[in-house]
């Protein structure tokens, strides 16, 4: 059973207000990526808040997520993860970003679909990206899912390398998933890349 974790301890210096719960379509960011992934067939879900749990509290109220407190982000995205893993038990996680409000449920299922056929290999969607005229490749996004087996990894490499530790670890088998859904690169750091949400 995979277990989505959302990671949304960030202090959101550049945008200056929590992304997690900046208004899209009449819903928060949160409430949309919940949305998506309980249509998705994903069910359990982790969300981990930071500093600004109380203004997320004010905009956002859990149903049935459980909900962490990392009060080190500073520690960075890796160290809200680990704190979510020790509360997964024995799931394959999901990892996705708060900030990530596009990511349509056909594709969160598209990608659990292809860990399932594929267990026991660290899942990472790709889409195709025009990085200038002429010039289109594959790009790699969020969500990514880590099998139960890898989960321990998490916690052996160093802070700073993050999860790229992780997926480039030497002792584990990664594979992509081509999606079409470019909501799955796009996120939302500054008031420009909201006000171009909003447009």
């Amino acid at each position: 059973m995979i277990c989505a974790v959302i990671l949304a301890a960030g202090n959101s210096s550049r945008m200056g207000s929590p992304k997690a719960v900046l208004g899209y379509q009449g819903k928060t960011f949160l409430e949309i990526i919940i949305s998506e992934l309980k249509k998705a067939g994903i069910k359990e879900i982790i969300v981990v808040l930071g500093k600004d749990k109380d203004k997320i509290f004010e905009k956002w109220k859990p149903s049935n997520e459980k909900v962490i407190f990392n009060d080190k982000p500073e520690l960075g995205q890796i160290h809200s993860l680990r704190l979510a893993l020790a509360e997964s038990g024995e799931r394959d996680i999901m990892i996705c970003l708060a900030d990530q409000p596009l990511i349509k449920f056909e594709t969160y299922k598209k990608i659990s679909d292809f860990f399932f056929e594929n267990k026991n290999s660290i899942v990472i969607p790709k889409c195709l990206k025009e990085y200038s005229p002429g010039d289109i490749r594959y790009k790699r996004g969020h969500p990514i899912i880590i099998p139960n087996i890898y989960k321990k990894l998490c916690f052996e490499g160093p802070i700073e390398k993050g999860l790229h530790w992780v997926t480039h670890h030497s002792g584990v088998k990664v594979l992509d998933v081509e999606v079409s859904d470019g909501g799955i690169l796009k996120d939302f750091d500054t008031p420009q890349d909201y006000f171009s949400l909003k447009r």
